[in-house]
């Protein structure tokens, strides 16, 4: 059994309604991070379209709707106009702050 018949593991698929000779007719990207074209596990070395590259990174932390929930609260407390933060988070490679206006 392959990958591909293991289940609905989908994240992302993208579907052409078209079908080019250049472009692939269907992008699929599963939870792990596998993708696909075509139906076929990708291999940019093997792959039969030459512009095309897909790369897909991973992060260890997945939202668990703790943001979008803060985004709720805060937009009920928030006076009309008020910038209000969400998130601040800073690290030795990257500063994040989001914001949400009301």
């Amino acid at each position: 059994m392959t990958d591909i018949n293991r289940g609905n593991n989908d994240w992302i698929r993208l579907k052409f309604k078209k079908r080019f000779k250049d472009i692939p007719e269907e992008i699929r990207i599963d939870i792990d991070g596998k993708v696909y074209i075509d139906g076929e596990p990708y291999d940019e070395k093997t792959s039969k379209y030459e512009n095309l590259n897909v790369e897909v990174e991973h992060h260890s932390r997945m939202s668990s709707g703790e943001e979008t929930l803060k985004i709720i609260e805060e937009s009920k407390k928030a006076k009309k106009g008020e910038m209000v933060i969400i998130k601040d988070e800073e690290g030795p490679d990257k500063k994040e702050r989001k914001y949400q206006t009301k």
